[in-house]
Parts: C-alpha cells; sequence; structure tokens
C-alpha cells in the first residue's frame, strides 16, 4: 500500500491498534495470538514475541507497552516505515520519549496539543521516570483519548494492566509527560505494505473483503463454529462475499454497525461468543425444556432456521446472552443456537 497522504497513514494505524482492543496478556508463552486464551499476569504477549522477532529488541516476557505501541507502527507500515516515524525500537519508555526528543519532536504536557496518531507517554511516580506510553486515537478541547498497552479500564494510570485498552485523560492530566510527535509526512509516497511482517493470529490486521490469509481462515472458522454460513468452500482463507455477509450478519445481530469488515468490537463480540462456547456461565449454566418439544434455531426468531428439534426435559448449555425478546442462546451440536424463552429457562 503506498500512503497517499498523512491522514491516510493515520487511519490506518488507528484501525490496526483499534482491532487489538481486549487482548490479554498471557500466563505462559502459549495462544499468544489469541485475544482471551491462556490469560495470565506473566507478561508473555504476541507483541514482545513479534518485536523480537522482527527487530531483536526486547525479550517474549517483558513488560510491554512500548512493545504495542512498535507492533502497530510496524503492522501499519513495515519496519521502514515505522523506524522513519518512531526514529527507534525498543521496550524501554524512556529510550522511545528519548528518540522523540533528540529531534525535537516531544512535545511536553501544557507546551501545545497532541494530534491524533501521536505517541502519549506518562510519567510514573512509582517508577520516578516515564513508565508507560500509548497511542493517540482522539483529541477533542479538553480530553485526550488513547489505545494502550498493558493497562486496565480504571480511569487512573495503570502502567501494568496486562489489556490492551482504549482509555481518556484531560489534557491537563499530571499524569501525562509529553507527546511524540510523529511525522506522518516522512512516508507520504513510500510503500509501506506491512503483510510480510503481520501476524498470522486473528486480530493482527483489520480484516475485509478481498483479503488472504491464515487470520481470514481462523475467521470463517469461528463464524462457521458459531453458525454463520460462509458459502460452498468453508474456511478456506479468502475472504469473499459469503464471508461479509456472514460477518454483516454476526454483526447485525450483535447491535453493531453491520459494515463486514473485522474491527476491534467485531473481534470482541466474537470471543465472547467463542468462549460461551468453550466454558459454563456462571450462575445459570444450562437451559432446560421445559415447554414441549421445541425447536433450536440459528437466530432469535420464529422465522430463522432451525438447527434440530429438543425434548422437554433436555439440559442444554447456556451460552451466556439472552435476547431482547427473551430467546436464550445454547450450545448445540458444538455450534451456537437459540431457544424461545416460552420453552426453556435458565438453570443452575
Amino acid at each position: 500500500m503506498t500512503i497517499r497522504e498523512p491522514g491516510e497513514a493515520i487511519d490506518r494505524l488507528i484501525r490496526i491498534a483499534e482491532a487489538q482492543v481486549g487482548y490479554l496478556e498471557k500466563r505462559s508463552n502459549k495462544d499468544l495470538d489469541k485475544k482471551t486464551a491462556n490469560a495470565g499476569s506473566a507478561n508473555y504477549t504476541k507483541y514482545n514475541r513479534d518485536l523480537k522477532k522482527w527487530t531483536g529488541v526486547g525479550s517474549i516476557d517483558a513488560q510491554w507497552c512500548q512493545a504495542f505501541v512498535d507492533w502497530c507502527f510496524i503492522e501499519a507500515f513495515g519496519i521502514a516505515g515505522a523506524k522513519k516515524l518512531l526514529h527507534a525500537f525498543t521496550n524501554y519508555t524512556p529510550t522511545g520519549s528519548n528518540a522523540f526528543k533528540k529531534r525535537g519532536r516531544y512535545v511536553r504536557r501544557g507546551g501545545g496539543k497532541p494530534r491524533r496518531g501521536d505517541v502519549i507517554y506518562f510519567y510514573s511516580a512509582a517508577k520516578g521516570r516515564i513508565g508507560h506510553v500509548g497511542i493517540v486515537r482522539k483529541v477533542t478541547r479538553t480530553m485526550v483519548y488513547t489505545i494502550e498497552g498493558n493497562t486496565s479500564g480504571a480511569s487512573a494510570l495503570v502502567t501494568n494492566g496486562g489489556g490492551v485498552q482504549k482509555k481518556s485523560y484531560r489534557l491537563t492530566s499530571t499524569y501525562i509527560d509529553g507527546y511524540g510527535s510523529v511525522d506522518y509526512g516522512a512516508i507520504v509516497g513510500a510503500d509501506c505494505g506491512a503483510p510480510d511482517v503481520a501476524s498470522d493470529g486473528l486480530g493482527g490486521r483489520a480484516l475485509k473483503n478481498g483479503m488472504r490469509g491464515a487470520d481470514v481462515k481462523e475467521l470463517q472458522s469461528d463464524l462457521i463454529r458459531l453458525g454463520y454460513d460462509c458459502g460452498k468452500w468453508g474456511a478456506d482463507g479468502d475472504f469473499g462475499d459469503a464471508t461479509e455477509m456472514a460477518l454483516r450478519r454476526f454483526q447485525t445481530q450483535h447491535d453493531l454497525t453491520p459494515t463486514g469488515k473485522l474491527d476491534g468490537d467485531t473481534l470482541l463480540a466474537l470471543t465472547r461468543d467463542l468462549d460461551a462456547l468453550a466454558k459454563p456461565v456462571e450462575g445459570a449454566q444450562y437451559v432446560e425444556i421445559v415447554g414441549g418439544n421445541c425447536y433450536v434455531r440459528e437466530d432469535p426468531t420464529r422465522d430463522s432456521d432451525p438447527r434440530g428439534v429438543v425434548h422437554e426435559g433436555a439440559k442444554l448449555k447456556y451460552a451466556g446472552q439472552t435476547s431482547p425478546d427473551g430467546w436464550l442462546a445454547v450450545v448445540y451440536k458444538d455450534k451456537l443456537g437459540w431457544v424461545s424463552g416460552k420453552y426453556g429457562r435458565k438453570a443452575a
């Protein structure tokens, strides 16, 4: 992809960062490409793994907020393009901020307003230095909105929180040390295609019609497992019209904008559904059939196609969702289905 103007580059970076929201660090060097599998607090992440592989920097179990930022830039612009914008690859936040300072591209808090696509650096009183970093996704008159790795959803500064989150701060917040002002003009006209370094795992890039790869195949497999038809070729790794329609249908049923593209919110909803298939829900773990024989349907409507028939007294694993009309999500033949509230009730 040739970058035609700075705004296009910034949009690309933000899309890639947003697709990572919800990722959790792992307890071991396993399932690094999955968003929530093997979650733990040992700092193992795909960001550390890939940064080490691509640049030789860091280690797989280091604190990873700076590695996350570097990873997003490399995914968006390739190694050469990211190096022009960040000036250095590192997993140590003071080194990252110093790279901007040496080039006169560091804006102290209160010394100027950040811009979308800038790199935001935070001062950690506990560490006595710059100790955290993120990407600026939006700026208003009084607020700055970020995407950060190795943080939590708490409103305060969290420098080792274990996940990728969207956050926000007042521009006057004393958490903020300053901003690395990224010169996106430096890559205008450059061919910044990054598929050669893209992670194979789902969530490494925003997927849409026309794309191919192992991550497309994983998306198709997940949609099929959840009961969405991806066409006669199934999970072939080729994002075509059937996959787009399956994704639009999934988005519609989850009250998401039906773009037919895999963004961060859609991936988070997909992950939740897959988790519901894999493990029981706390509290009500089953749906018991109480109203005679009934259909398990593909969608929470009477007009949708049936997956099969279940009989009174049967128990199906509850998948953790109830539609506004009272339909209950269940696991049926290893796929997601729906039972009318007239015929089923939640049970422990």
